[in-house]
This record gives structure tokens, C-alpha cells and sequence, in this order.
């Protein structure tokens, strides 16, 4: 059976050959420790280095890689976006807090924000 390593949490926990788990939904259902505060990919709170293993996860899409930066190419992935189908070993920094929003995904997510409106219910709005 294929484990993931939660180094920080030191646990380890096992899923069926073959499945492809997400690595936030496995880390909160076995009590693992990631931190994480929106479960979407936006605040980068649930952000882990892979220490070994970044064969065994399946590709990052273009919003985790933009919202990353330059600490994707450190090694890093959106535990919330990554799905892990092998053996892997990550840790986080216990005190992480979320990303500051910057450049492109800065931009993207004050678009989003300023076209809906702020009162729910309101015309226009999603509520």
C-alpha cells in the first residue's frame, strides 16, 4: 500500500494501490496537522515541500504553480491541489499563515471580488 509521510505531524497514513488521494482531504481526515483556512487554492495556507516522492503526485495545474511562485519551483504544492498516487513525504512550517496575494493572483482575485457585489441577495449578486 502507498503512504504519505506527514514529517511535521510525524504520522503516516496508507491508502488503496491505485487510488489517487488528495492530500489535504487525507491529512484532515486523519487528523495530520496541515494547516490550511480556505481549501481552494486561493490563500496558500495549505502550502507543504515535498521531501520526497514529487514523482508520485499528479501535475500541478497553472493556478497552483501561479499561486506558488517561485516556492513551486522550491518544491512546494497546495496540499488542497495536490493529488498524491504513490509513496510521499512532506512537511510545512507549524506557523505557516496564509500567502500574500501578489502579482497575477493578486490580480485575478481582486477581479473576481470587485465584480460580485458586497450585500447578499442584492441583483447582480451570487447570494
Amino acid at each position: 500500500m502507498p503512504r504519505i509521510r506527514f514529517e511535521t505531524a510525524d504520522r503516516e497514513v496508507t491508502f488503496p494501490e491505485g487510488d489517487e488521494v488528495n492530500l489535504l482531504r487525507v491529512a484532515i481526515r486523519h487528523e495530520c496537522g496541515i494547516p490550511f483556512r480556505c481549501a481552494s487554492g486561493n490563500c496558500g495556507t495549505d502550502r507543504v515541500r515535498v521531501l520526497h516522492g514529487a514523482d508520485q503526485l499528479l501535475p500541478a495545474r497553472r493556478r497552483e504553480r501561479d499561486r506558488l511562485g517561485e516556492l513551486y519551483e522550491q518544491g512546494y504544492r497546495l496540499a488542497c491541489q495536490t493529488y498524491v498516487a504513490g509513496d510521499v513525504t512532506v512537511a510545512w512550517d507549524p506557523d505557516q499563515r496564509e500567502m500574500e496575494a501578489s502579482g497575477k493572483v493578486y490580480d485575478r482575485l481582486r477581479q473576481v471580488w470587485l465584480a460580485k457585489d458586497d450585500t447578499a441577495g442584492s441583483p447582480g449578486s451570487d447570494g
